[in-house]
């Protein structure tokens, strides 16, 4: 049993020795000392909601998972589970094409566009990546950014429903057939309605 684990730590060296001074290292350092700290019982005690940003520390994972320290909005809140979207800063380069509501509303981009000047809560452009929502322990919260979306908003509603449609494009399909569906039979459900109510109060003919 601890022969792996002395394994572990010497291709885990190995790797360190290779990144040769890159801030990676620093990160890995902070990681793992997240997580002693969590497995000797120091434990968060904070009450979170839905719709707040904070700074996560998402760990040492394989690529192309995020890594380390992210900013991240909740989505959802179960007991001490949360449910987060990573927020990165905007780079011109990457997110050309991210979607926004207004400037480009037709972008099927996974990266949606929050702009400075729309929300106060951000110093720069930032973007949500849609398609990496993820489940993680309260405990990786780093610090919080006094910062919450209006969670009955639109923009935070449209980013759920934004979402939803990333992870579950099938079930997505099937939702809005089913609203279409749904809306027409009201449609016909009121012109059947006029039409019996034109139909009582016309004269009856004999």
């Amino acid at each position: 049993m601890y022969k792996k684990y002395l394994d572990a730590i010497n291709k885990t060296n190995d790797v360190i020795q290779k990144l040769n001074g890159s801030d990676e290292i620093s990160r890995i350092s902070k990681s793992e000392i997240k997580w002693a700290l969590s497995k000797m019982g120091i434990k968060q005690r904070r009450h979170v909601k839905k719709g707040e940003i904070y700074q996560f520390d998402f760990g040492k994972n394989f690529v192309p998972e995020m890594s380390y320290e992210h900013r991240g909005v909740i989505l959802g809140v179960r007991k001490q589970l949360l449910y987060v979207l990573p927020i990165f800063s905007y780079k011109p380069n990457t997110h050309a094409d991210a979607y926004h509501p207004i400037s480009n509303n037709k972008s099927i981009s996974d990266f949606y566009l929050l702009k400075s000047d729309e929300f106060k809560f951000i110093n720069h452009d930032s973007v949500i990546k849609l398609n990496d929502s993820r489940s993680v322990s309260i405990n990786r919260i780093l610090y919080s950014h006094d910062a919450r979306f209006d969670i009955y908003g639109d923009a935070f509603k449209n980013i759920e429903h934004m979402t939803i449609q990333k992870h579950f494009a099938s079930f997505y399909r099937e939702y809005e057939d089913l609203l279409k569906e749904r809306n027409q039979l009201k449609e016909d459900i009121i012109k059947l309605q006029d039409e019996i109510e034109v139909y009582r109060n016309s004269p009856v003919k004999g």
